[in-house]
């Protein structure tokens, strides 16, 4: 195999493979998100974060 064989199958597969990918890709996220959706479980566990007052609840400095 010389060089030019080399080059003629790395433009062929570029020619052919870049625009299945780029076909492929808008289809592909579409159906990894209805996998997830449908299989994974949906979650009642809040988001851990800072915790929070009410509203009505005031700080009062001299108990601070």
């Amino acid at each position: 195999m010389n060089i030019t064989d080399i080059l003629q199958l790395v433009l062929l597969c570029a020619a052919l493979f870049i625009p299945l990918g780029y076909m492929g890709s808008r289809w592909l996220a579409r159906l990894k998100r209805r996998i997830r959706i449908t299989l994974m479980k949906p979650r009642s566990i809040k988001p851990a974060g800072t915790l929070r007052r009410q509203h009505s609840a005031k700080a009062y400095p001299e108990h601070d």
